[in-house]
Protein backbone atom coordinates (compact mmCIF):
# COMPACT_ATOMS: atom_id res chain seq x y z
CA UNK A 1 0.00 0.00 0.00
CA UNK A 2 1.22 3.48 -0.85
CA UNK A 3 2.00 5.38 2.37
CA UNK A 4 2.46 8.99 1.23
CA UNK A 5 -0.13 11.41 2.64
CA UNK A 6 -1.01 15.10 2.75
CA UNK A 7 -1.79 16.45 6.23
CA UNK A 8 -3.07 19.99 6.84
CA UNK A 9 -3.92 21.82 10.06
CA UNK A 10 -3.30 25.09 11.85
CA UNK A 11 -0.61 23.16 13.73
CA UNK A 12 0.03 19.80 12.08
CA UNK A 13 3.02 18.64 14.16
CA UNK A 14 1.30 15.94 16.29
CA UNK A 15 -0.36 14.42 13.22
CA UNK A 16 2.75 14.57 11.05
CA UNK A 17 4.88 12.92 13.73
CA UNK A 18 2.23 10.26 14.40
CA UNK A 19 1.98 9.49 10.68
CA UNK A 20 5.76 9.28 10.25
CA UNK A 21 6.00 7.00 13.31
CA UNK A 22 3.48 4.69 11.62
CA UNK A 23 5.59 4.53 8.46
CA UNK A 24 3.95 7.23 6.34
CA UNK A 25 5.72 9.92 4.32
CA UNK A 26 4.05 13.29 4.84
CA UNK A 27 3.59 16.51 2.91
CA UNK A 28 2.30 19.10 5.40
CA UNK A 29 0.29 22.31 5.09
CA UNK A 30 0.74 24.28 8.30
CA UNK A 31 0.40 27.84 9.63
CA UNK A 32 3.54 27.85 11.79
CA UNK A 33 6.02 25.52 9.99
CA UNK A 34 7.75 24.85 13.30
CA UNK A 35 11.19 23.26 13.58
CA UNK A 36 9.95 19.82 14.64
CA UNK A 37 7.21 19.75 11.98
CA UNK A 38 9.74 20.57 9.27
CA UNK A 39 12.09 17.87 10.56
CA UNK A 40 9.37 15.20 10.35
CA UNK A 41 7.68 16.12 7.05
CA UNK A 42 8.96 15.39 3.55
CA UNK A 43 8.30 19.05 2.91
CA UNK A 44 5.97 21.71 4.28
CA UNK A 45 3.91 24.52 2.79
CA UNK A 46 3.28 27.40 5.18
CA UNK A 47 -0.28 28.73 4.80
CA UNK A 48 -1.50 32.03 6.24
CA UNK A 49 -4.45 31.86 8.62
CA UNK A 50 -6.79 34.80 9.18
CA UNK A 51 -9.81 35.19 11.50
CA UNK A 52 -11.95 33.83 8.66
CA UNK A 53 -9.68 30.79 8.17
CA UNK A 54 -6.94 29.63 5.82
CA UNK A 55 -6.11 31.95 2.93
CA UNK A 56 -8.05 30.11 0.20
CA UNK A 57 -5.94 31.34 -2.73
CA UNK A 58 -2.70 30.44 -0.98
CA UNK A 59 -4.12 27.05 -0.01
CA UNK A 60 -5.21 26.30 -3.58
CA UNK A 61 -1.83 27.41 -4.92
CA UNK A 62 0.02 25.14 -2.47
CA UNK A 63 -2.26 22.25 -3.41
CA UNK A 64 -1.50 22.74 -7.10
CA UNK A 65 2.20 22.17 -6.35
CA UNK A 66 1.65 18.80 -4.63
CA UNK A 67 2.47 15.74 -6.71
CA UNK A 68 -0.61 13.59 -6.06
CA UNK A 69 0.24 10.70 -8.38
CA UNK A 70 1.30 8.41 -5.52
CA UNK A 71 -0.67 10.06 -2.69
CA UNK A 72 -2.74 7.76 -0.47
CA UNK A 73 -4.97 10.61 0.65
CA UNK A 74 -5.61 13.77 2.66
CA UNK A 75 -6.00 13.97 6.44
CA UNK A 76 -6.81 17.20 8.26
CA UNK A 77 -6.83 18.70 11.73
CA UNK A 78 -8.07 22.03 13.10
CA UNK A 79 -8.73 24.99 10.83
CA UNK A 80 -11.24 23.49 8.40
CA UNK A 81 -14.34 23.60 10.61
CA UNK A 82 -15.51 26.85 8.99
CA UNK A 83 -14.07 26.01 5.56
CA UNK A 84 -15.37 22.60 4.47
CA UNK A 85 -15.10 23.84 0.89
CA UNK A 86 -11.31 23.48 1.19
CA UNK A 87 -11.76 19.83 2.15
CA UNK A 88 -13.93 19.41 -0.95
CA UNK A 89 -11.23 21.10 -3.05
CA UNK A 90 -8.59 18.59 -1.93
CA UNK A 91 -11.04 15.71 -2.39
CA UNK A 92 -11.08 16.48 -6.13
CA UNK A 93 -7.36 15.62 -6.21
CA UNK A 94 -7.09 12.64 -3.85
CA UNK A 95 -9.08 10.40 -1.46
CA UNK A 96 -10.17 11.83 1.90
CA UNK A 97 -8.68 10.26 5.02
CA UNK A 98 -11.36 11.71 7.25
CA UNK A 99 -14.93 12.93 7.35
CA UNK A 100 -16.62 14.21 4.21
CA UNK A 101 -17.02 18.00 3.89
CA UNK A 102 -20.80 17.78 4.28
CA UNK A 103 -20.35 15.98 7.62
CA UNK A 104 -18.12 18.81 8.86
CA UNK A 105 -20.59 21.39 7.56
CA UNK A 106 -23.55 19.76 9.35
CA UNK A 107 -21.69 19.33 12.65
CA UNK A 108 -20.57 22.97 12.63
CA UNK A 109 -24.02 24.32 11.70
CA UNK A 110 -25.17 25.10 15.25
CA UNK A 111 -28.91 25.02 14.54
CA UNK A 112 -28.67 21.71 12.71
CA UNK A 113 -26.27 20.11 15.21
CA UNK A 114 -28.17 21.03 18.37
CA UNK A 115 -31.44 20.14 16.66
CA UNK A 116 -30.03 16.67 16.01
CA UNK A 117 -28.91 16.40 19.64
CA UNK A 118 -32.48 17.19 20.70
CA UNK A 119 -33.79 14.51 18.33
CA UNK A 120 -31.32 12.01 19.81
CA UNK A 121 -32.20 13.07 23.40
CA UNK A 122 -28.58 14.06 24.07
CA UNK A 123 -28.15 16.79 26.72
CA UNK A 124 -26.57 20.10 25.75
CA UNK A 125 -26.57 23.68 27.08
CA UNK A 126 -29.50 25.82 25.99
CA UNK A 127 -28.76 27.69 22.74
CA UNK A 128 -30.34 30.76 21.17
CA UNK A 129 -30.16 32.37 17.75
CA UNK A 130 -32.06 35.53 18.69
CA UNK A 131 -31.04 38.75 20.51
CA UNK A 132 -30.90 38.34 24.29
CA UNK A 133 -32.91 40.67 26.51
CA UNK A 134 -30.87 39.50 29.51
CA UNK A 135 -27.42 38.20 28.54
CA UNK A 136 -26.23 37.28 32.04
CA UNK A 137 -25.06 33.67 32.06
CA UNK A 138 -24.85 33.43 28.27
CA UNK A 139 -21.85 33.00 25.96
CA UNK A 140 -21.41 34.03 22.34
CA UNK A 141 -19.68 31.39 20.20
CA UNK A 142 -18.52 31.16 16.62
CA UNK A 143 -19.58 28.27 14.42
CA UNK A 144 -16.44 26.37 13.47
CA UNK A 145 -14.33 28.22 16.04
CA UNK A 146 -11.47 26.45 17.83
CA UNK A 147 -9.07 27.15 20.67
CA UNK A 148 -11.54 28.95 22.94
CA UNK A 149 -10.49 32.47 21.90
CA UNK A 150 -13.75 32.90 19.98
CA UNK A 151 -15.86 32.31 23.12
CA UNK A 152 -16.99 35.58 24.70
CA UNK A 153 -19.58 36.73 27.19
CA UNK A 154 -22.78 37.47 25.28
CA UNK A 155 -23.95 41.06 24.69
CA UNK A 156 -27.52 42.23 25.26
CA UNK A 157 -30.04 43.22 22.60
CA UNK A 158 -27.66 42.73 19.69
CA UNK A 159 -28.47 41.00 16.44
CA UNK A 160 -26.29 37.93 16.03
CA UNK A 161 -23.65 38.23 13.32
CA UNK A 162 -23.72 35.49 10.70
CA UNK A 163 -21.92 32.37 11.92
CA UNK A 164 -22.40 33.00 15.65
CA UNK A 165 -24.78 31.66 18.29
CA UNK A 166 -25.55 32.08 21.98
CA UNK A 167 -25.09 29.27 24.47
CA UNK A 168 -26.00 29.12 28.14
CA UNK A 169 -22.89 28.95 30.34
CA UNK A 170 -22.79 25.91 32.62
CA UNK A 171 -20.56 25.46 35.64
CA UNK A 172 -18.44 22.33 35.45
CA UNK A 173 -15.24 20.76 34.17
CA UNK A 174 -14.46 20.84 30.43
CA UNK A 175 -13.83 17.27 29.26
CA UNK A 176 -13.00 15.85 25.85
CA UNK A 177 -13.18 12.25 24.70
CA UNK A 178 -10.97 11.04 21.87
CA UNK A 179 -12.57 8.22 19.90
CA UNK A 180 -12.33 6.44 16.59
CA UNK A 181 -15.29 5.58 14.37
CA UNK A 182 -15.99 3.61 11.19
CA UNK A 183 -19.26 5.32 10.23
CA UNK A 184 -21.38 3.09 12.49
CA UNK A 185 -19.42 2.05 15.58
CA UNK A 186 -16.98 3.76 17.94
CA UNK A 187 -14.09 2.78 20.18
CA UNK A 188 -12.89 5.10 22.92
CA UNK A 189 -9.21 6.01 23.12
CA UNK A 190 -9.20 8.29 26.16
CA UNK A 191 -10.86 10.92 28.33
CA UNK A 192 -9.14 14.27 28.83
CA UNK A 193 -9.48 17.24 31.19
CA UNK A 194 -8.98 20.74 29.80
CA UNK A 195 -8.19 24.10 31.36
CA UNK A 196 -8.12 27.69 30.14
CA UNK A 197 -5.46 30.40 30.05
CA UNK A 198 -7.60 33.54 30.26
CA UNK A 199 -6.50 37.00 29.16
CA UNK A 200 -8.27 40.33 28.80
CA UNK A 201 -10.94 39.98 26.12
CA UNK A 202 -10.41 36.20 25.80
CA UNK A 203 -11.63 34.63 29.05
CA UNK A 204 -11.83 31.11 27.59
CA UNK A 205 -8.53 30.96 25.71
CA UNK A 206 -7.19 27.40 25.56
CA UNK A 207 -4.59 26.64 28.23
CA UNK A 208 -3.86 22.94 28.19
CA UNK A 209 -5.12 19.39 28.49
CA UNK A 210 -4.25 16.18 30.32
CA UNK A 211 -5.07 12.61 29.35
CA UNK A 212 -6.50 9.71 31.35
CA UNK A 213 -8.81 12.05 33.27
CA UNK A 214 -10.32 10.47 36.37
CA UNK A 215 -14.06 10.30 35.64
CA UNK A 216 -16.87 8.17 37.09
CA UNK A 217 -17.43 4.97 35.11
CA UNK A 218 -21.07 5.94 34.54
CA UNK A 219 -19.99 9.21 32.87
CA UNK A 220 -17.42 7.41 30.72
CA UNK A 221 -20.06 4.94 29.57
CA UNK A 222 -22.56 7.71 28.88
CA UNK A 223 -20.04 9.67 26.80
CA UNK A 224 -19.17 6.56 24.79
CA UNK A 225 -22.87 5.97 24.18
CA UNK A 226 -23.27 9.62 23.12
CA UNK A 227 -20.43 9.32 20.61
CA UNK A 228 -22.06 6.15 19.27
CA UNK A 229 -25.39 7.93 18.70
CA UNK A 230 -23.75 10.93 17.01
CA UNK A 231 -21.59 8.67 14.84
CA UNK A 232 -24.63 6.73 13.66
CA UNK A 233 -26.52 9.97 12.93
CA UNK A 234 -23.72 11.75 11.06
CA UNK A 235 -21.60 8.86 9.74
CA UNK A 236 -18.37 9.86 11.49
CA UNK A 237 -15.15 8.16 10.40
CA UNK A 238 -11.61 8.11 11.73
CA UNK A 239 -10.39 9.96 14.82
CA UNK A 240 -12.84 12.49 16.30
CA UNK A 241 -13.29 14.19 19.65
CA UNK A 242 -16.34 14.98 21.76
CA UNK A 243 -16.29 18.09 23.98
CA UNK A 244 -18.57 18.29 27.02
CA UNK A 245 -19.04 20.04 30.34
CA UNK A 246 -19.16 17.57 33.22
CA UNK A 247 -20.53 18.14 36.71
CA UNK A 248 -21.33 15.39 39.18
CA UNK A 249 -23.57 12.82 37.52
CA UNK A 250 -24.45 15.03 34.53
CA UNK A 251 -22.82 16.23 31.32
CA UNK A 252 -23.73 18.57 28.48
CA UNK A 253 -22.40 18.24 24.93
CA UNK A 254 -20.67 21.33 23.54
CA UNK A 255 -19.45 20.08 20.17
CA UNK A 256 -17.94 17.33 18.07
CA UNK A 257 -14.59 17.98 16.40
CA UNK A 258 -14.91 15.82 13.28
CA UNK A 259 -11.21 15.73 12.43
CA UNK A 260 -7.81 14.79 13.77
CA UNK A 261 -7.50 16.14 17.30
CA UNK A 262 -4.29 17.27 18.98
CA UNK A 263 -5.33 15.03 21.90
CA UNK A 264 -3.95 12.21 19.73
CA UNK A 265 -0.63 13.37 21.20
CA UNK A 266 -1.76 12.26 24.67
CA UNK A 267 -1.96 8.59 23.66
CA UNK A 268 0.44 8.21 20.72
CA UNK A 269 3.44 5.98 21.47
CA UNK A 270 5.87 3.60 19.77
CA UNK A 271 3.38 0.79 20.39
CA UNK A 272 0.21 2.83 19.78
CA UNK A 273 0.08 4.19 16.23
CA UNK A 274 -3.05 6.32 16.20
CA UNK A 275 -2.62 7.70 12.68
CA UNK A 276 -2.60 4.14 11.34
CA UNK A 277 -5.76 3.48 13.38
CA UNK A 278 -7.32 6.61 11.86
CA UNK A 279 -6.65 5.41 8.31
CA UNK A 280 -8.02 1.93 9.08
CA UNK A 281 -11.19 3.37 10.61
CA UNK A 282 -11.81 5.73 7.69
CA UNK A 283 -11.78 2.59 5.55
CA UNK A 284 -14.32 0.94 7.86
CA UNK A 285 -11.97 -1.27 9.88
CA UNK A 286 -12.07 -1.18 13.69
CA UNK A 287 -10.88 -4.75 14.16
CA UNK A 288 -7.29 -3.85 15.10
CA UNK A 289 -7.20 -1.62 18.16
CA UNK A 290 -3.84 -0.71 19.74
CA UNK A 291 -2.86 -1.01 23.39
CA UNK A 292 -3.34 2.47 24.88
CA UNK A 293 -0.42 3.64 27.10
CA UNK A 294 -1.31 3.87 30.79
CA UNK A 295 0.68 6.97 31.82
CA UNK A 296 -1.00 10.36 31.77
CA UNK A 297 0.40 12.97 29.40
CA UNK A 298 -0.25 16.70 29.66
CA UNK A 299 0.15 19.44 27.07
CA UNK A 300 0.05 23.19 27.72
CA UNK A 301 0.52 26.21 25.47
CA UNK A 302 3.07 28.85 26.46
CA UNK A 303 1.87 32.29 25.37
CA UNK A 304 4.13 35.31 24.94
CA UNK A 305 4.03 37.71 27.90
CA UNK A 306 5.48 40.37 25.59
CA UNK A 307 6.79 40.63 22.04
CA UNK A 308 9.54 38.08 21.52
CA UNK A 309 12.20 37.36 18.89
CA UNK A 310 13.37 33.74 18.97
CA UNK A 311 17.13 33.60 19.48
CA UNK A 312 19.26 31.37 17.30
CA UNK A 313 21.31 30.39 20.36
CA UNK A 314 18.31 29.28 22.44
CA UNK A 315 18.56 25.65 23.57
CA UNK A 316 15.05 24.30 24.01
CA UNK A 317 14.33 21.71 26.73
CA UNK A 318 13.49 18.24 25.43
CA UNK A 319 9.98 18.61 26.89
CA UNK A 320 9.02 21.31 24.35
CA UNK A 321 7.25 20.80 21.01
CA UNK A 322 6.03 23.09 18.22
CA UNK A 323 9.36 24.90 18.38
CA UNK A 324 9.42 28.16 16.38
CA UNK A 325 12.18 28.77 13.86
CA UNK A 326 15.09 31.02 14.92
CA UNK A 327 14.44 34.73 14.25
CA UNK A 328 10.67 34.20 14.40
CA UNK A 329 8.94 37.31 15.77
CA UNK A 330 6.12 36.41 18.16
CA UNK A 331 3.64 39.09 19.16
CA UNK A 332 2.49 39.49 22.76
CA UNK A 333 -0.26 37.00 23.72
CA UNK A 334 0.44 34.74 20.72
CA UNK A 335 1.43 31.07 21.28
CA UNK A 336 5.15 30.33 21.42
CA UNK A 337 5.29 26.55 21.79
CA UNK A 338 3.73 23.53 23.46
CA UNK A 339 5.08 22.24 26.78
CA UNK A 340 4.94 18.48 27.46
CA UNK A 341 4.85 16.35 30.61
CA UNK A 342 3.87 12.85 31.65
CA UNK A 343 3.33 11.14 35.00
CA UNK A 344 1.51 8.27 36.65
CA UNK A 345 -1.69 10.25 37.21
CA UNK A 346 -3.50 13.10 35.48
CA UNK A 347 -3.10 15.40 38.49
CA UNK A 348 0.66 14.78 38.62
CA UNK A 349 1.05 15.31 34.87
CA UNK A 350 -0.89 18.59 34.98
CA UNK A 351 1.13 19.86 37.95
CA UNK A 352 4.38 19.05 36.14
CA UNK A 353 3.37 20.71 32.88
CA UNK A 354 2.23 23.87 34.71
CA UNK A 355 5.58 23.96 36.53
CA UNK A 356 7.45 23.59 33.22
CA UNK A 357 5.43 26.38 31.59
CA UNK A 358 6.47 28.70 34.42
CA UNK A 359 10.08 27.52 34.12
CA UNK A 360 10.25 28.13 30.37
CA UNK A 361 8.48 31.47 30.66
CA UNK A 362 11.08 32.59 33.20
CA UNK A 363 13.85 31.52 30.79
CA UNK A 364 12.39 33.40 27.81
CA UNK A 365 11.30 36.55 29.61
CA UNK A 366 14.00 36.92 32.28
Amino acid sequence: MNKRVLIAAISSRPFVKAAVAAGYTVVAFDVFADVDTQAAAEYIEQIEYHPSGFDPQQFASALSRVDTTDMLGFAYGSGFEAQPELIALVAKRMPLLGNRPEVVRNLKDAQYFFGELDRLAIPHPEVSFNPLVDSEGWLCKEEGGSGGSHVLDAPENQTLPVGKYYQRAIEGTPISMLFVANGREVKVIGFNRQWVSPMAGKPYRYGGIVGHADLPVAIKNALADTAQKITAAFGLRGLNSLDVIWRGEAFWVLEINPRLSSTLDLYQSEECHLFALHVQAVNGDLSRFPLIPGRSKARSVLYAEQDLLISESLIWPDWVADIPMPHTAIIKHQPICTVLADANTADEAKALVVERVEQLSALLFK
